[in-house]
């Protein structure tokens, strides 16, 4: 190898060097593992697979897809230079900035994606004065989607975050800034109504999850008083 391919071979290896993180990337809450572990993990299969020019080295990562999921089968059957047409998102809910008093914010796993641009535009425009009750279903404490930016949300004045964990059972394994806005199990009637009840305005309530979940909150918010019309189901 010449060293023209020497330099080439040199700069495609440092494109592929996994990024580091930046402070403000870490919740700081005592994730396991954290955004820098999972960098340390990376970077050392990078300088294994660098040493020994083996690129495949890299290529390792468990997957994240649902095995049951449609759209994952879908995504597994991809090979290289295959294409994918998207369209979308979809929903059909329309905000505008201080349309309610207060959202009540109900998701399930990845049904936070469409909560997070709403979130998102309220806490960016300063003469937004809703304010924002978010409740996230997860099974674990560690498949709870983007920790750092709801973390960063719940500082500001109108936002309150709150987790339902069904698959954790002791507080004690939650990083304290956690234990006071996590609840175990499932969420069902009673803490609907708690929820509803804390409310500082009147709610309007955004439901996102499978079927299963949205139908049963359904259920539960026109048991707790709020109509129809109070409520959109993603």
């Amino acid at each position: 190898m010449d060293k023209g391919e020497e330099d080439d071979d040199e700069e495609a290896w440092l494109q592929l060097r996994p990024v580091e993180p930046l402070p403000s990337q870490c919740c700081g809450s005592g994730c396991s593992p954290c955004v820098f572990d999972l960098y340390q993990r990376d970077l050392a299969s990078w300088e294994a697979a660098r040493a020994s020019k083996d690129r495949s080295l890299l290529s390792g990562e468990e997957t994240q897809c649902y095995q049951t999921g449609l759209m994952s089968q879908y995504v597994e059957s991809w090979k290289a230079g295959d294409t994918a047409f998207w369209r979308g998102p979809f929903g059909g809910f329309v905000y505008k900035p201080n349309q309610y008093g207060e959202l009540l914010m109900l998701a399930a796993g990845t049904g936070l994606a469409p909560m997070v641009p709403i979130l998102q535009s309220i806490t960016d425009n300063a003469e937004d004065e809703t304010f924002i009750t978010l409740v996230g279903c997860f099974k674990t404490f560690e498949g709870i989607y983007l920790k750092t930016f709801l973390r960063e949300q719940a500082r500001f004045w109108n936002v309150r975050t709150f987790f339902v964990l069904s698959q954790e059972n002791s507080l004690e394994q939650l990083p304290w800034s956690y234990r006071d806005k996590t609840h175990f199990g499932r969420l069902g009637q009673d803490l609907i109504e708690e929820l509803v009840g804390s409310c500082r305005r009147k709610p309007f309530a955004l439901v996102c999850g499978s079927a299963e979940f949205t139908k049963d909150v359904a259920g539960y918010l026109l048991s707790t008083g709020l109509a129809e019309d109070s409520y959109f189901l993603f």
